[in-house]
């Protein structure tokens, strides 16, 4: 992140949304709103003075809801840049921040700027949110403070997160001595999302060998429908935790009670090995979430006209051959836009998406395809038929009710000329005048090359009626 604020040759704009997009590639326009921080960035200098004199606290979202931050706060840490901001939601003006602030870099007149860019190519990187468990409160989470989620037991595990890399029970502030984890909470279930996020298993056995370090005597089990450690040397990693006595339970955890007198955590789970209900006790129950798509991302690709799946991740044009492209040349995807991944795979497809970049933008010259779709202006009826069926959002129908294709988005597929009941669309260099044409020219010969032949014949009959539902013309016959 530092080398990134620190590149001549990037414009690092934080804490702005994108409000408008148009465009073709190798020529997009952006409209970026810059929301206004109330500190001059110019001028601040992050040295903290006016958060320790604000009077407001509240859940800091950095850290999970752990700890609590002021009105005025820098988001975390490490945040590029280092830049104080006001949340105005929580603010009541009492202006102690202003006049704390040597630099005086304080500014509540600040107001929203926009901001026009000129690109030439898009990544879209809108990485991934938290399955939200409070919706359902799965595993009484929200109502027993003792059970928390595993990117909550991250930020208690960082070293600059709020109990300084220590784990402490969130009701008395105690070491558990036993912590169960629940995996697949909110994936793999009809409930939740019906697909796996690929991550949870190797970050359970991370944080669970983390606290084994640092708490060689402390119980952990953890209980799974299947552990997934898919990738290079995870296997082994997975090994290391059985023998550091980690303990493992194939189950599904239907219930969890907390004991009034004890405060204990009571679960009961299924084992599906042995067929038999077991019964544990717990200190700590750490529930490892399932990955969905980030809220910036249905808001960005509506923005984009980037088409989504039924989770609601951005889709690519092919899974294998072109999995960063979309619909729109020009505009790439990477990382967790897509679908779960891994940082290793998360940075694969990064670079994936860097390389597609540097192909386009290199060239002086987009080089198009000329096989593409062509309406007929005096056929068309405007039924929208092709434009629905177009995986490229390449047709449009217009303000006249006639339809339009973009020549730079038609990838020449062909689905509009099949679904169009008029039959006003034909592919360049493929209209149904040239093939009719070429089978003219191959059964004009000899009457007896044609009896000869007749397999042929029949065979190009065949085709012309797979290709169009319509009777053979007359001509032809």
């Amino acid at each position: 992140m530092v080398s990134t604020s620190k590149h001549p040759n990037i414009n690092l704009m934080t804490y702005s949304d994108i409000v408008g997009f148009s465009g073709i590639p190798g020529n997009y326009d952006f409209k970026i709103r810059k929301n206004p921080r109330y500190v001059d960035e110019s001028k601040c200098t992050g040295c903290g003075l006016c958060m320790a004199k604000c009077p407001i606290k509240i859940p800091n979202e950095f850290n999970r809801g752990i700890g609590e931050r002021s009105a005025i706060y820098i988001p975390f840490p490490q945040a590029i840049p280092k830049i104080a901001l006001i949340d105005k939601n929580t603010c009541i003006e009492c202006k102690n921040c202003q006049r704390s602030c040597h630099a005086e870099a304080i500014d509540f007149e600040q107001v929203p700027e926009y901001v026009d860019l000129k690109v030439g190519a898009v990544i879209m990187a809108t990485g991934w949110d938290e399955y939200s468990i409070m919706r359902s409160n799965e595993y009484k989470y929200g109502i027993y403070p003792d059970v928390i989620t595993q990117l909550e037991l991250e930020r208690m595990l960082s070293p600059v997160g709020p109990t300084n890399g220590h784990l402490y029970k969130i009701s008395n502030g105690k070491t558990p001595k036993t912590v169960v984890m629940i995996q697949c909470v909110g994936s793999r279930s009809l409930k939740g999302n019906p697909y796996c996020s690929g991550v949870c298993c190797n970050v359970a056995l991370k944080n669970a060998q983390l606290l084994k370090q640092e708490y060689p005597d402390m119980n952990i089990a953890i209980f799974y429908i299947d552990i997934r450690t898919w990738d290079k040397g995870n296997e082994e990693y997975y090994r290391k935790a059985r023998e550091a006595g980690i303990m493992m339970i194939r189950g599904k955890v239907g219930d969890i009670r907390e004991d009034p007198d004890t405060k204990k955590l009571k679960i009961h789970a299924s084992s599906t090995l042995t067929g038999e209900i077991i019964t544990t006790n717990a200190d700590l129950v750490v529930l490892s979430t399932g990955m969905v798509p980030s809220q910036n991302t249905a808001k960005i690709s509506e923005i984009l006209g980037l088409s989504k799946d039924v989770n609601g991740f951005l889709t690519e044009v092919h899974g294998c051959l072109k999995p960063q492209e979309t619909n729109n040349m020009g505009i790439y995807i990477c990382g967790c836009a897509t679908g779960p991944k891994n940082i290793p795979y998360t940075v694969s497809t990064a670079l994936a998406a860097a390389s597609k970049v540097s192909t386009l933008l290199s060239k002086d010259i987009i080089t198009q395809e000329l096989i593409i779709a062509e309406v007929d202006k005096n056929l068309c009826m405007g039924c929208h038929r092709c434009s629905k069926v177009c995986n490229y959002k390449a047709i449009l129908v217009n303000k006249e009710g006639l339809a339009e294709v973009d020549s730079l988005k038609c990838k020449g597929c062909g689905v509009c000329v099949t679904s169009c009941p008029a039959r006003a669309i034909d592919l360049k260099y493929y209209r149904d005048k040239q093939i009719i044409e070429e089978i003219k020219g191959i059964c004009s010969t000899e009457i007896e090359y044609k009896v000869e032949n007749i397999e042929l014949i029949e065979y190009i009959k065949s085709k012309i009626e797979a290709i169009t539902p319509l009777k053979i013309l007359p001509e032809i016959e």
